[in-house]
Order: structure tokens, then C-alpha cells, then sequence
């Protein structure tokens, strides 16, 4: 399938093939005085061989920890905040990223995969994988779309042979399609969903409509509905990924919140390339750099943090004077 490794790329054709300009990369300084590429794959490396080793011991380690999970699972955590105390943090969205990006590099953790069923929430009225052992979806989007969206680049890397991950590959498809069927979306006559809302609740069918809400988690599903689609050619989710793209293409403002924005980019290229539609990927592109008025999330370009450049890293512009995320 080869969809874990991926860029956002803007698919046209070749006679007008052309790099576009992105205004908050060009704000960027073009050579940082503390430009240092490091060797990212020795990195990674090293990374994983600390956080995958349960006989160190200091200040927070060892940083993965067993667990029995109450869908009859032994899961496994990744400590989040290493050293402050908080104790040993349970979420899909610090495990399953590890997990895939030690298969990325050579390191493939194959002893530990079957733990990441952990996550997934098992009872009829979910049946998807959420960030907390025995959670419900419905508080927050994007920790409960995100890591469906890890799962699906694990399946990727380990294949149905693991596990259940054949079944929960489909469960988390159909349950996304059915979220998005409930939203709006529809087929005869055509209707897309609407998903201007801060989460949604799989086990009532009913949005979150209270707090900041989260249009982007749009991109998301489209990737999610894309992948399966590609995975299993049903053309059932290949309409959910229209749904979920047009819903973002006719969003009339940034709707970026966090990270699930540019997976909706990548989705409509693919779609754009392989289906021959014309989503503006160009927008998705921008927003997913921009700083959206929603949360205001964004792309640093400039900034001396303690003598070092901010400048590519994302995060808050505005909470405790701006902070990033980067790992």
C-alpha cells in the first residue's frame, strides 16, 4: 500500500507542473544561524532503543510499561511527559506512533504490536480505537480519530496477520462511515455530512456541540475513509472520503486546530490523482501552515527561543507566550 511514507504533493498535469509558494514558509528565515540537519534515522534509532527498554531506570524511566487493558488485552504505555510526575500515561497517540516509526527505521517491534489492540475499544457501541483503554469516544475529535489513523499506518507496516487488526481495520472503517451517514452525508439524492462540531459520540450517534469546535477533524476521516478504500476497494468509503473532502472544500475559513488538516490534504491529492477530481489541495496546503483563528495553531517562522530558531516548528502561537510540539 505504501501510504505511511508519504508527502503532500499537489497533483497536475505536467505541462503546468509547477512548485506554488507557500507564504508561511517563505516568512521563514532561509538559512537559520543555528541550521543543523541531524541524522533524523539515528535519532529515531536511539529513541526507540530508550523507550523500548524496560531495564533502564532514572528520572522517569523506564518510559514503556505493560498493562492489562479491560478489553482482555495486554496493552502497553509510553510515558507522555517523561520526569514530571504524572505517572504512567495510558494513550494511543504517544504508543502506535512509536511503533510505526520504529518499523520505519529498521526496528521493527514486533513483540510489542499486538499490544497496541489495547486501544481499541472493543464494545459494540464504539468500535474503534480511542486514545484511552475502556474510553468512549465524543469529548474531542481528534483523540478519537487520530489514532485510527496510527492503526491504520501499523496495519500498514505489520499487515493483517496480527492479531485482530483484519477486523478492526473494517470496524473502524464502517463506524466512521456510519458516523458520517448520521452527520448528513448521503448518496441519493447527494449530501455531504457536517462536521463542524467539537467531537462526536459513536455510541448515541450524536456531535459534541459544546467548546472549540473542530472542522478540520474532516481531514481525517477523509484519510481514514481513503485508506480504507484503498485497502479494500469497497466503494462505500470512497464516497465517505468524498463526503469528508467536500465538507473542507466548502469551508468558507481555515478550519485548522491541531494535526488531522493535512492528512485531509494528502487525501485529496490522492483523490485529485486517482480519481481524476479537483479538490483544492492548494488551500489545504496553506491552511495546514497557516495559524487558524480557531485555536490559533500554526507554523512558527521566526523566534530566538533560548538561542535557538522556532521557525518550521507547530503548535500555539498564543498560550503561555507560544510553545511547540516537536518529537
Amino acid at each position: 500500500m505504501g501510504w505511511v511514507i508519504a508527502a503532500l504533493l499537489l497533483f497536475v498535469s505536467p505541462a503546468t507542473a509547477q512548485q506554488i509558494t507557500i507564504d508561511r514558509v517563505e516568512a521563514m528565515p532561509a538559512l537559520p544561524s543555528d541550521y543543523l540537519v541531524p541524522d533524523w534515522k539515528a535519532r529515531a534509532r536511539a529513541f526507540d532503543a530508550l523507550a523500548f527498554d524496560t531495564t533502564r531506570r532514572g528520572d522517569g524511566l523506564p518510559l514503556a510499561f505493560t498493562f492489562a487493558a479491560p478489553n482482555g488485552f495486554e496493552g502497553f504505555g509510553l510515558t507522555t511527559f517523561a520526569g514530571e510526575r504524572r505517572g504512567q500515561t495510558k494513550e494511543a497517540i504517544s504508543a502506535l506512533p512509536a511503533l510505526v516509526s520504529a518499523s520505519l527505521v529498521g526496528q521493527p517491534r514486533a513483540d510489542w504490536v499486538g499490544k497496541a489492540q489495547a486501544y481499541f475499544a472493543s464494545q459494540p457501541a464504539e468500535r474503534v480505537y480511542l486514545n484511552s483503554p475502556g474510553g468512549r469516544s465524543g469529548d474531542d475529535w481528534w483523540y478519537d480519530t487520530m489514532p485510527n489513523v496510527f492503526f491504520y499506518q501499523l496495519y500498514d507496516r505489520y499487515g493483517a496477520s496480527t492479531g485482530d487488526f483484519r477486523s478492526q481495520f473494517v470496524a473502524v472503517a464502517n463506524r466512521w462511515l456510519t458516523a458520517l451517514d448520521s452527520l448528513g452525508g448521503d448518496v441519493r439524492p447527494w449530501a455531504r455530512p457536517f462536521l463542524g462540531y467539537r467531537g462526536f459520540a459513536l455510541s448515541t450517534m450524536e456531535p459534541n456541540r459544546s467548546g472549540v469546535i473542530e472542522p478540520e477533524a474532516a481531514g481525517a476521516l477523509a484519510w481514514i475513509m481513503w485508506m480504507a478504500y484503498d485497502e479494500t476497494g469497497d466503494d462505500r468509503y470512497r464516497v465517505g472520503a468524498e463526503w469528508a473532502l467536500q465538507f473542507l472544500e466548502e469551508w468558507d475559513r481555515n478550519p485548522s486546530y491541531e494535526l488531522q488538516l493535512p492528512y485531509g490534504a494528502l487525501a485529496a491529492a490522492r483523490a485529485n490523482a486517482e480519481l481524476g477530481a479537483r479538490y483544492d489541495v492548494e488551500q489545504l496546503v496553506r491552511w495546514s501552515f497557516e495559524v487558524g483563528d480557531l485555536r490559533k495553531w500554526g507554523t512558527f517562522t521566526d523566534g530566538d527561543w533560548n538561542g535557538y530558531s522556532a521557525a518550521g516548528l507547530v503548535g500555539s502561537v498564543n498560550d503561555f507566550g507560544g510553545y511547540a510540539v516537536a518529537l
